[in-house]
């Protein structure tokens, strides 16, 4: 079998396999079950009490760290530094403590200490990276380590200053990650076994803060991300470098992911600079990156963005912004909960600020709308950096050692209006 079959196959299946993640009412891996901060549940409240949603249970042993928790059949997987070792941490949904691995030494301390990637669980593996490199694959079910790598000593990648905190990207019988080595700027492992299936041969830029995305163009599938100089792309079969555009990438922090539609991809990052948008063109063999529009209004520095029926809204600045998918003109800009992270579920935006702020956003272009916003209770500590989760009617937000989780499900809480009794006789007159 010649190798252009072989990639054409290997093509094929990476796109068939790739959507096959786990049930509708899981969170299995950062921003979501397509990485792209939306989930496609319904049925949750459309405003929140005064004081802000029902408060389940609140669980504490996470460590320290702004990993996000990833929710898949009924658990609940986090990490953190705990006791000086890097820690894969799980919970049931019920809150309690199910296990933890320490699988490496842990991060500095202050402020940069702790965990910063999100476990992604995917065929009944966690894939999981730690801050110096350490990349651990062990078992959803029993936590027992099946293999670990660390990708800067075996790419020749350079840590970066508040080191690493991608979240891995699971395509097919690959984990794909951003080592940032010569020649290996992304590379892509069987997650089987740890073993090297391609890397990215003519991209040598140094690894950033965002994690990598699947998109397809055409019939081609592709890995995209920022690295330290740019947004890129190759391809997801062979690891070919493709394209790049470099005007979102500033100097300090590289740190949102990019959303996509069609063959557009959005990306914007923090510290002034903002972003835009740029079209990937595909004749033939040569790939491209045509810039669309370019803003200045989505300056985003960690919180990210969503892409909902053509518009983009996310962190900009202090707040919120909404711009025009196709045209890149700003809607509108508001508050929310401050600077922090967004997702999306059911028509809202769930907004979470670095000052322990959650708001409810109406996911609307014709004006900003705060519905509802509570303050975080105490109980976590540091910063407030790690992204919400909505899985199965319930908001999971992680503060420090500290996880809570809310009850956002209407049915629960939402009582039908009384009607009229139709049997009842008419009082006298």
């Amino acid at each position: 079998m010649n190798r252009r079959l072989v990639s054409c196959l290997t093509a094929l299946c990476l796109i068939l396999t790739s959507a096959a993640m786990l049930s509708a009412a899981d969170w299995p891996q950062f921003r979501g079950p397509e990485r792209n901060g939306k989930s496609a549940e319904t049925g949750l409240l459309k405003t929140w009490p005064d004081g802000g949603p029902k408060l389940l249970w609140k669980a504490t042993g996470c460590g320290v760290g702004y990993s996000s928790p990833a929710i898949a059949k009924s658990a609940i997987y986090t990490a953190g530094d705990i006791g000086g070792q890097s820690c894969l941490v799980a919970f049931g949904t019920d809150g309690k403590a199910k296990g933890r691995l320490a699988f490496a030494r842990g991060g500095p301390r202050g402020e940069r200490a702790g965990m910063r990637s999100t476990p992604t669980v995917h065929g009944g593996m966690i894939y999981l990276l730690n801050p110096e490199g350490e990349l651990l694959c062990a078992s959803a079910a029993n936590l027992r380590k099946r293999w670990q790598v660390n990708i800067l000593r075996a790419f020749g990648g350079r840590n970066i200053s508040w080191k690493l905190a991608e979240s891995i990207l699971v395509v097919g019988n690959m984990a794909v990650c951003t080592p940032g080595g010569q020649d290996a700027g992304i590379v892509a492992l069987n997650r089987q076994n740890g073993k090297p299936i391609w890397a990215s041969k003519g991209l040598s830029d140094q690894a950033a803060y965002a994690s990598c995305m699947l998109m397809k163009v055409g019939r081609l599938p592709m890995i995209t991300t920022m690295t330290a100089k740019g947004l890129v792309g190759v391809s997801a079969a062979s690891g070919q470098f493709l394209w790049r555009w470099d005007r979102p990438a500033n100097r300090t922090a590289n740190c949102p992911s990019p959303v996509f539609e069609g063959n557009r991809i959005f990306e914007a990052t923090g510290y002034g600079n903002g972003g835009g948008a740029v079209d990937i063109v595909v004749r033939g063999n040569r790939v491209s990156a045509q810039q669309a529009w370019e803003t200045r209004d989505m300056v985003c520095h960690h919180g990210g963005y969503v892409l909902i029926d053509g518009h983009v809204y996310g962190n900009h600045g202090s707040g919120l912004a909404c711009i025009d998918f196709k045209t890149g003109q700003t809607k509108w800009r508001g508050r929310g909960a401050g600077k922090g992270s967004v997702v999306y579920a059911d028509g809202r935006l769930y907004c979470y600020g670095e000052g322990g702020t959650v708001a409810l956003v109406e996911a609307k272009p014709d004006g900003y709308s705060l519905v509802s916003q509570f303050k975080l209770p105490a109980g976590g500590s540091g910063q407030h950096w790690a992204h919400p989760a909505i899985a199965d009617g319930r908001l999971y937000i992680r503060h420090g050692d500290a996880l809570f989780c809310f009850d956002i499900k209407a049915a629960a809480q939402e009582k039908p209006k009384p009607t009229a009794d139709r049997s009842a006789k008419p009082a006298d007159d």
